[in-house]
């Protein structure tokens, strides 16, 4: 074996396992009526959620971003000034949150 068929080999049974692992999943949720009920209990929430959850995952999910893609290299960069510049993204998040929240009934 070579160093790139060493390389692949593993990684092409580790996928054909995580297949089949969906596709038994799915066959399995096929069998379940209630599939629709629960993607939408799951997903939204039945709607019931108020605005501090929501807005606690807008921001959370902003600082998972940030902290694992673009924020250390934005830091080394230009230092760590940039983060008054990223804090404005918060608001805006609420104010278009507020302006497509009606629309998609959020």
């Amino acid at each position: 074996m070579t160093d790139r068929t060493g390389m692949i080999f593993p990684l092409v049974i580790y996928l054909a396992f995580i297949m089949g692992i969906a596709f038994w999943g799915n066959a399995r949720s096929r069998k379940k009526t209630d599939t629709a009920g629960f993607m939408e209990e799951y997903f939204i929430g039945s709607r019931s959620m108020g605005g501090f959850v929501l807005a606690m995952a807008v921001i959370t999910t902003y600082i998972s971003a940030s902290s694992f893609v673009g924020g250390p290299g934005v830091a080394y960069k230009v230092g760590l000034g940039w983060i008054l510049l990223s804090m404005i993204q918060v608001p805006t998040a609420f104010l278009t949150l507020g302006v497509l929240g009606k629309r998609f009934a959020l």
